[in-house]
């Protein structure tokens, strides 16, 4: 099977606040820049089944997320697969999420896609809407590291001429 060549996978939920910001990303880059050559950009949400089909489908995955390391809030990493794997815990290895669906794979004999993980510290993944403070300032630097990992691929990444807010992709996204 021919593998696609590369997807953003954003994971998370905007109904417990900062754990949305990769969602927020993922529609901002979406909304705002053109790709070339072209990148999927998928909102993968609450992890589920479905992530098997995509870590299949990829010769390159960046997944996007929040990370609970003892850091500050907004504070951003990016690690490789082997890096992030070995974060692992127990209920991780739950078939539905990002690290169980590599595990799976690799246990099946599938070749796993390169993964690179972009991952920021939440303030708050309490329930409730919209990003804390801490994380309303770094979101444009998160979105920089994307771009600039996409860019270190090859990836050439425009500004569309009329951007949209991320007060307005934050509105659509939880309304």
């Amino acid at each position: 099977m021919n593998k696609k060549q590369i997807a953003i996978l954003s994971i998370g939920n905007t109904l417990h606040k900062d754990e949305g910001i990769a969602l927020y990303a993922s529609k901002y880059l979406e909304s705002n820049y053109t790709f070339q050559p072209r990148v999927d950009i998928i909102h993968g949400g609450v992890e589920g089944k479905k992530l098997l089909n995509i870590f299949m489908e990829y010769q390159e995955i960046i997944v996007l997320d929040v990370i609970g390391i003892e850091d500050a809030p907004g504070s951003m990493y990016q690690f490789p697969m082997e890096t992030f794997r070995s974060f692992s815990t127990n209920e991780d290895d739950d078939e539905t999420g990002v690290l169980g669906c590599l595990n799976l794979l690799e246990r099946q004999g599938e070749t796993l896609p390169k993964v690179t993980l972009l991952a920021i510290i939440p303030q708050s993944i309490e329930p409730g809407r919209g990003l804390s403070s801490s994380l309303l300032k770094p979101f444009d630097a998160y979105v920089l590291m994307i771009i600039k990992s996409l860019e270190d691929k090859g990836i050439n990444c425009e500004e569309k001429a009329e951007k949209q807010t991320l007060e307005n992709i934050a509105a659509d996204l939880t309304s």
